[in-house]
């Protein structure tokens, strides 16, 4: 798409005026004198169309009262879009990555990965922390990206941008007023526990085949009826991760054991004192426990990256296969595992074949898919999802869990440098889808 560079016109006027090239002007489908919305980011300002013959191609003047009015930075390249009677300016990209400006500020050399692409976003791609935002200016004092600067940051004042992609926890408040403001152009806004997913996702009886039971009821009674259908049970924390935290319940005779993850030794308990150590745990989940198909005396589970990209429809950007410690009860690779790709690992794990492996994977993909659609719909706008699956003893598959702010890191651990640039990139891609296709306003 063709870039512009936007000039701040030199002569005063009280009027709010856009000048182009004749050639440019039709090219866009604009008419001199025509009165149209201007739009930059949140910020709408009524302007009118003017043509100067002896301008580029790529030159556009925007008369002063429009930089103020809209906070238009001039400084980078812009692409249009056109939509009804609205002129779009952008993109204008902001990546919510902080709670505090002082941090956020140390970190600047890590968001760098995040510009890989610039040459095909254009506009304003810019960072910012919590503390940055300015509610009732209704504007935010971010970093820019410009290559230009030693550090490839510059600090400047900008409006509420076309789109935002949260990674970062915020406070309820906040929170709150960026999901009223922003709408569905504020992405991943909105985190979810295991159990919320459970409950989105439970009314669905295609979709439920492939979920372990779960139920936020913690007492004997429950860890009974688990262990008698199941043959077990996992006690999990809501929110937790990376294997954390989570207990595997059995029944020994009239004892109860109790394993931990990570622990090597198990715990033989009473009736009485299996009571008292889910009345300690009355905040957690019990899960179906899902005889998963080891390797080695290893569990395996896949790590399913789900992302949308510049065509604003879920994409699969890779698949990993954690390999977990001998005999965890978890498949946390982290503690003593090793990890493949998605295809290598289910030949390794099942002695597949190389169309049997795609077949699988493509099964995969499939039901994570449906899964994401579901939570997008009924949760709110997401676009980034790392997504946990298991295969069992009779190969079905099941989703796990569903990470809002998964680690984009895994792709390395598999020495996976393409796949982990298009984790980076892909939710950047997908702020310029938003931003340019004016979903501004989908409050």
């Amino acid at each position: 798409m063709k870039r512009f560079l936007l000039y701040q016109g030199e002569c005063e006027t009280k009027d709010f005026v856009i000048t182009f090239n004749e050639k440019i002007l039709n090219e866009l489908g604009l008419e001199k004198h025509q009165e149209l919305t201007l739009t930059y980011g949140k910020r709408k300002q009524q302007v009118v169309v003017k043509v100067h013959s002896l301008l580029d191609e790529e030159q556009v003047f925007i008369s002063s009262n429009i930089k103020t009015s809209l906070l238009i930075d001039l400084d980078v390249k812009y692409e249009f879009s056109l939509k009804n009677n609205e002129l779009i300016i952008g993109p204008v990209i902001g990546l919510l990555l902080g709670k505090t400006e002082t941090r956020l500020e140390k970190n600047l050399h890590h968001y760098v990965i995040y510009t890989m692409l610039y040459e095909q976003i254009n506009g304003v791609l810019f960072v910012f922390s919590e503390d940055q935002i300015d509610f009732d200016e209704e504007k935010i004092s971010g970093y820019i990206y410009d290559p230009s600067k030693e550090n490839n940051w510059r600090k400047a004042d900008l409006p509420f941008p076309g789109a935002i992609y949260r990674r970062v926890e915020l406070a309820s408040p906040t929170l709150k007023k960026l999901n009223n403001c922003m709408g569905k152009s504020f992405f991943n806004s909105n985190y979810f526990d295991k159990w919320q997913f459970w409950k989105w996702l439970e009314p669905c009886h295609e979709l439920v085949e492939n979920l372990p039971k779960t139920t936020k009821k913690i007492n004997l009674h429950a860890v009974d009826e688990f262990i008698d259908r199941y043959k077990g049970a996992y006690l999990k924390p809501k929110s937790g991760s990376r294997g954390k935290g989570i207990h595997y319940i059995e029944k020994q005779d009239e004892h109860y054991i109790i394993s931990k993850n990570y622990e090597d030794e198990s715990k033989k308990v009473t009736t009485e004192e299996m009571r008292s150590f889910l009345r300690k745990h009355y905040y957690y989940l019990l899960q179906e426990p899902i005889r998963l198909h080891t390797y080695e005396n290893r569990k395996v589970d896949y790590r399913v990256i789900l992302q949308k990209n510049h065509t604003g429809f879920w994409q699969c950007t890779g698949m990993i296969a954690r390999f977990g410690q001998t005999n965890a009860i978890s498949s946390n690779f982290k503690a003593n595992g090793f990890a493949r790709d998605g295809i290598s690992a289910l030949k390794l794990q099942f002695g597949y074949g190389e169309l049997t492996s795609f077949n699988k994977y493509q099964e995969i993909v499939q039901i994570c898919t449906k899964m994401a659609q579901r939570v997008d719909q009924v949760g709110g706008g997401y676009a980034d999802l790392g997504i946990d699956v298991g295969i069992d003893e009779d190969e079905k598959i099941w989703v796990i869990e569903m990470n809002k702010r998964h680690d984009h890191d895994f792709p390395l651990m598999i020495k996976d440098r393409k796949m982990y640039y298009l984790v980076k990139s892909n939710p950047v891609l997908f702020a310029k889808y938003l931003a340019m296709n004016g979903f501004n306003d989908e409050c």
